[in-house]
């Protein structure tokens, strides 16, 4: 008789896995009237950005931007060492609130905000590699090329 060895490599692939898909979003409030939102899907590529100023008319943006294997896998190194599987930032300075989060895959938003300096920390940083990867892309360069004209 034939003997059957089944080896599971489950374990392994977990491990070796080298970046999860993730939606980015910020919310600005002054006075509870959004003043802001910017949002950010690794899947799809799409930027979505629009704001409305008490002085200024409706701006609403929509770009595909999409990141490569290596950019996502920065972002996901870096939300593995924070070593907290939701992120979310809540920011409160008198009338101005801004909630910023990440959510990896199929994560559910949570009500808890980071709590300690480490936390924090560690969102700065996983929201400015994600603002340096789209604001270096040709997409986002093309459509908000008013941020990079030299006054």
């Amino acid at each position: 008789m034939k003997k059957i060895i089944i080896i599971v490599f489950f374990p392994c692939l977990a491990l070796s896995q080298e970046y999860e898909d993730f939606n980015y979003e910020e919310v600005r409030k002054k006075d509870c009237f959004i003043t802001k939102i910017e949002s950010y899907n690794s899947k799809t590529g799409l930027y979505y950005r629009a704001s409305c100023g008490s002085y200024s008319a409706p701006f609403e943006e929509k770009v595909i931007i999409p990141l490569t294997k290596q950019e996502k896998s920065k972002i996901w190194k870096i939300k593995n060492e924070s070593k907290k599987h939701v992120l979310e930032d809540c920011t409160i300075i008198e009338n101005i609130t801004i909630k910023s989060s990440f959510l990896f895959n199929n994560e559910k938003l949570t009500t808890k905000c980071v709590e300690t300096q480490l936390e924090k920390k560690m969102f700065i940083q996983l929201n400015m590699e994600l603002r340096l990867i789209l604001e270096s892309k040709p997409q986002y360069r093309k459509a908000f090329y008013w941020e990079f004209i030299k006054k």
